[in-house]
């Protein structure tokens, strides 16, 4: 087969793998709900509509938007049913804001009964509402059991958005069995339903340190209220940490069990690939050793019918010219045979080298993004400390940021490759940009200083700069955003590729 031949096929089984690849990438079950806008200033009502098994309008939610919040009191009218008359698996109802982007922000848990009143507030300036049933508070996606949404009504004067906006929810999770419990307070059940659905979603598995800690909370909740009809305070504080802890662990189960997914499905990708590569390499090498072997066929022929025209000439001379060309065409084989082992080994080696090097760049990333905010770039990794490590408005670390910067240095220092460092420190726009940019300096100094003592050699670090103010990440119009900007970065280069 000609070579080109061979790349085609090498290339057709790498476009199937990326195919099938996506082709297994589970889409999200996505919903969609009314989305408003709101002026900074503004006050509207919104109605608030029931859904299955409830209909019709079941209170409404006054909403004002103020120094870049959005404030929302809540009105419910209505009777909300116990959760536990819904299914089993439900204890509670969340009250949740969905951004543009299809984000769920959770904002308040609201009891059952009828006359609900609960205020909350987000950033979101444009948003809609959705209540839904949920197994616990302390869920961080919305569950699939629309029980209301928001909807336009007299008095709304938001704006409402040409589109609804999608956002994803957990898939319908089936009932926990058997009866309905209106006995157990709601939040034993809530803890109970967080450690079950940890338990489903892999987490002895994947979190088995998280979930421990949720499931020795439960146990001593459960010794804690022993069948009491009421919760003390510290019952209702220890049933939230349970769910909180529960619910820690099952999203960082997840999390792992996607990662695990990918790696092996890169894995099986690359081994499907290196499989066709060599396929193609061989079907290649012989195609040219019979090529070869066809040529020395002809030269063959050629040169015995040279000999017999000389044998008829001069016998002993084409005998010996014989035994010589047999002689000489044995040791190019072997010639043949030993440069292409050769080349065979070497390029072995070479991959595995390859493969070796990004196991330790994947092992290196992974490390450090356990301790801190650690992301890709281009010019290398980045790693990211905020600046709640810092004490307020000065370049002094806490015991945190040591910590974190110490234990970056030793993963570091055990790194076998080859990498340099550029520490960048940033401000937020509030002061002057003299006072920002000596901040900013001052803070990347700080953390140079630091990790050169924990053993970074001088050598690595080739860049300390203060840009103060002048590459914000996120707006400076709000608190969220100006938090984000004051940072300092590790740029971690020169890593083999």
């Amino acid at each position: 087969m000609p070579q080109g031949h061979h790349r085609t096929a090498v290339l057709i089984v790498v476009f199937f793998l990326l195919a099938v690849a996506g082709l297994t990438a589970s889409a999200a079950e996505k919903h969609s709900t009314l989305a408003l806008s709101f002026r900074e200033g503004q006050s509207s009502e919104v109605n608030i509509v029931g859904l299955s098994p409830l209909s019709g309008r079941l209170g409404q939610a006054d909403i004002k938007r103020s120094q870049g919040r959005t404030r929302i009191k809540l009105h419910i009218d209505e009777e909300l049913p116990h959760p536990q008359s819904l299914d089993p698996l439900y204890t509670t109802y969340v009250l949740w804001a969905v951004a543009p982007e299809g984000r769920a922000e959770s904002l308040v848990e609201l009891p059952h009964g009828r006359g609900i009143r609960v205020e909350a507030t987000t950033a979101l300036p444009a948003f809609g509402l959705i209540l839904t049933a949920e197994p616990y508070a302390a869920v961080t996606r919305p569950g699939w059991r629309l029980i209301a949404q928001s909807a336009a009504g007299d008095g709304t004067r938001g704006r409402v958005q040409a589109a609804t906006f999608e956002y994803s929810v957990e898939p319908e999770r089936q009932g926990v069995g058997g009866r309905p419990d209106f006995k157990t307070p709601l939040l034993v059940l809530g803890a109970r339903r967080a450690v079950e659905m940890a338990q489903a979603a892999g987490a002895p598995e994947f979190a088995a340190s998280e979930l421990r800690e949720a499931e020795v909370k439960q146990a001593a909740l459960e010794q804690l209220w022993s069948r009491k009809t009421r919760l003390s305070k510290e019952a209702e504080a220890m049933a939230r940490d349970v769910m909180r802890l529960a619910e820690h662990s099952r999203t960082l189960s997840a999390e792992r069990m996607a990662l695990a997914g990918r790696a092996a499905e890169r894995s099986r990708a690359q081994a499907a690939i290196a499989r066709a590569q060599t396929a193609a390499d061989l079907a290649s090498i012989q195609a040219e050793e019979q090529r070869a072997q066809a040529e020395r066929e002809r030269g063959k022929a050629e040169r015995e019918r040279q000999d017999a025209e000389r044998a008829r000439q001069e016998a002993l001379q084409a005998k010996q010219v014989t035994r010589l060309a047999e002689t000489e065409a044995e040791r190019a084989r072997a010639n043949e045979e030993l440069a292409r082992s050769e080349a065979e080994r070497a390029k072995r080696e070479t991959e595995q080298a390859r493969q070796e090097n990004a196991e330790m760049q994947e092992r290196l990333f992974r490390s450090l993004s356990a301790i801190l905010d650690t992301r890709r770039e281009a010019r290398g990794l980045i790693v990211n400390l905020s600046d709640v490590l810092f004490d307020f408005n000065r370049a002094s670390l806490k015991p945190g940021a040591r910590e974190k910067l110490s234990k970056l240095a030793g993963i570091l220092l055990a790194y076998p490759g080859p990498f340099a460092i550029e520490i960048e420190g940033h401000t937020d726009s509030v002061g002057t940009d003299e006072y920002n940019l000596a901040l900013s300096r001052d803070r990347a100094v700080s953390v140079s200083a630091y990790i050169r003592e924990a053993g970074i050699p001088a050598a690595r670090i080739t860049q300390v700069t203060g840009f103060g103010e002048s590459r914000p990440v996120a707006s400076n119009d709000n608190d969220a955003g100006r938090q984000v900007n004051r940072r300092v970065e590790l740029v971690i280069t020169d890593l083999e590729r």
